[in-house]
């Protein structure tokens, strides 16, 4: 498995799921989205480009603030730049132009953009190409703002891990048996690592002439009403939720309920609490 070949099954999965995402995950992330436009501060007039946009949240947050010019959002997952235009369309956004491109070979002229962001876009590996993109897009004077997680699991997305690994089948099918590979990459690779340490992100940026790189964290809430909910937003990707599907009913069961055990320190009355810690990078050229 190669960095093309589980990046193209990543933007399937994430087609194949895009109504779903956007429905489940989406409005837990639009927190995030916001404090990365206000961090960008983008000014009406100003040529913008959001990289990875995927359902479009991003891109919807800033074209109004950057109107009349209009904002480009790229991605590569066809399905889910469908939903995006169907969301600018219905929030009457006209100011957006979407396109299917690759983050590491974005087909725009150098020094075309004021500013670049990206909401939890970046890819995995692969991303000193789309570092080096978006320095030659920047104009002089140029900012370029994405969130990231931080490198520390919270206590629901690791209790989630460790229930699905202790009950995943043993006899996936080719597509799932692919996934996991395209996963192990994405999630081991040295520099999927360093994607969540701000120092080296900074020294990356720093490598290929952005001026100044800081890093601004940000905490934000989330709450789950049961197991339940955290496995259908965990699912709302596309390779998990094959993960679930290939399940035997006893596996789906037993892992319901080890999912409700681990998680039962962070339950109360009102849900399953836990706070995501994300990093917002802002690069100056």
């Amino acid at each position: 498995m190669n960095v093309n070949e589980a990046t193209l099954l990543y933007a399937d999965e994430y087609s194949r799921l895009a109504e779903t995402y956007d429905r489940v995950v989406v409005p837990r992330f639009e927190p995030i989205a916001r404090a990365v436009v206000e961090v960008l501060a983008p000014e009406p007039g100003e040529m913008v480009l959001d990289v990875a946009t995927g359902t479009g949240l991003l891109a919807c947050l800033l074209a109004p603030r950057t109107a009349p010019a209009q904002l480009v959002a790229i991605d590569l997952a066809d399905e889910a730049l469908r939903v995006a235009s169907y969301r600018a369309g219905n929030a009457g956004i006209r100011n957006i132009r979407f396109e299917m491109m690759d983050a590491r070979n974005i087909v725009y002229r150098s020094a075309l953009f004021d500013a670049i962001g990206s909401n939890l876009g970046i890819p995995n590996v692969g991303y000193d190409r789309t570092f080096y993109e978006i320095h030659r897009l920047l104009k002089p004077g140029g900012r370029f703002v994405f969130s990231e997680w931080d490198a520390k699991p919270t206590p629901t997305r690791a209790a989630y891990l460790q229930a699905l690994e202790a009950h995943r089948t043993e006899t996936p099918s080719k597509i799932l048996g692919e996934l996991r590979e395209a996963v192990l990459l994405n999630r081991t690779a040295p520099e999927a690592k360093d994607l969540t340490n701000p120092a080296a992100v900074a020294k990356r940026l720093g490598n290929l002439g952005f001026a100044s790189v800081e890093d601004v964290v940000r905490t934000f809430p989330v709450r789950f009403a049961d197991a339940k909910d955290l496995i259908a937003f965990e699912t709302a990707w596309g390779w998990d939720e094959r993960e679930v599907a290939e399940m035997s009913a006893e596996q789906r069961a037993a892992f319901e309920n080890d999912l409700a055990e681990r998680l039962g320190p962070h339950s109360g009355p009102r849900g399953i609490d836990d706070k995501w810690t994300v990093h917002v990078t802002v690069a100056r050229t």
